[in-house]
């Protein structure tokens, strides 16, 4: 993407016929903002992929937005070329089985919430519901088969703290930023229980963005000011897909871990030992990860000051993880998200995925 309005590279795939703009149920990108609160290029690449669907299949906005998940990510540090990742989903009917399970997804929305809902164990029923719902629509046999799931959710604004204080409500933090990393808590454990990896009597509301021993081993959660509802995106291997990959996870044990990078590859499929070969690496298809500053401010025992940056905060986090898994994959267009994360991986570690050609 040249820009956060770009959308030339997913119209050309539609005109050249690679896939069909009807069939596309997910977007998720990496636009060049700050990532904070007062990103606006999430909104901006938004309503320019809106837009240009709108206009191609002829519907109203309310209508793309019923049909297709669009996750704008903010912060391309480093290396991290912005792009934008479609995933369309067709029924082809009675088709001759590849013989193994391979890359399926599932889609699904919650209803808007309320400002008052964000960040509390509301948000954590919300979002389980429709994490189950898009589980259920990818197709999965096993948790075992689910390679990633991306949530995309809200965060507070000023505007929507006063919306909920005018009503009489209270807003669990009036610290916007902190408002982010509480809805991206409770929406990584509310995914969590609805794909049921995560008891929902395991935690209570204080556990949120405080227990480091709590966490998924294949979420993702970004939160913007673009939308107050939440969207969740399964990417698992089915057996009811033939489609032309697959899908393979790791947990990353902290941010310089490239070995995690690799084993998500094998568990994808693909089958090396050392190092992958050009042959191995042609075959890799996009990465995804989630990855975490070190609460303690250490990594493998050195202190580090990403928690301690007064001006760039956690960004740099995202370079770090992207400049890791681009060296590994031989590819700067790798989806990570980053900061300082919660519930999404183990403590300054984090997940990742890789998809892969069959």
């Amino acid at each position: 993407m040249s820009g956060p309005e770009d959308v030339s590279g997913l119209a050309e795939a539609v005109a050249e016929g690679r896939i069909q703009a009807a069939d596309i149920q997910a977007v998720i990108a990496k636009t060049e903002g700050n990532g904070r609160v007062n990103d606006y290029s999430r909104p901006y690449a938004l309503h320019s992929f809106e837009d240009y669907m709108m206009e191609k299949l002829g519907l109203t906005r309310t209508e793309v937005q019923g049909m297709c998940a669009m996750v704008m990510s903010g912060g391309c540090e480093g290396v991290m070329s912005p792009h934008a990742v479609a995933f369309s989903k067709t029924d082809v009917g009675e088709a001759e089985s590849p013989g193994e399970k391979r890359l399926s997804m599932g889609v699904a929305f919650t209803r808007e919430l309320l400002p008052e809902e964000l960040g509390t164990m509301a948000q954590v029923d919300i979002v389980a519901e429709a994490a189950a719902e898009a589980l259920d629509k990818a197709g999965v046999d096993s948790l075992d088969d689910v390679g990633y799931v991306q949530v995309k959710c809200p965060l507070l604004t000023s505007d929507r703290i006063n919306d909920a204080a005018s009503r009489g409500k209270k807003v669990v933090s009036t610290d916007t930023t902190r408002s982010m990393s509480l809805s991206n808590g409770c929406s990584a454990l509310g995914a969590a229980v609805g794909i049921g990896e995560v008891a929902r009597d395991s935690f209570e509301i204080s556990d949120v963005c405080s227990r480091g021993d709590l966490y998924s081993e294949m979420i993702s959660c970004s939160a913007g000011v673009e939308l107050m509802r939440s969207e969740v995106v399964v990417l698992a291997n089915s057996s009811q897909s033939v489609s032309r990959y697959k899908i393979g996870r790791a947990v990353m044990q902290n941010l310089i871990d490239a070995d995690a990078v690799r084993q998500a590859m094998k568990n994808a499929g693909l089958a090396f030992d050392g190092l992958p070969s050009q042959e191995d690496l042609s075959r890799v298809v996009h990465a995804f990860a989630k990855a975490g500053a070190p609460w303690d401010g250490r990594l493998l025992g050195k202190r580090v000051t990403l928690l301690t940056d007064s001006v760039l905060g956690t960004r740099p986090v995202r370079a770090v993880a992207n400049a890791v898994i681009a060296s590994v994959v031989q590819d700067p267009a790798v989806y990570v998200s980053a900061g300082l994360v919660f519930h999404q991986g183990p403590v300054g570690g984090g997940v990742v995925s890789a998809i892969i050609e069959a």
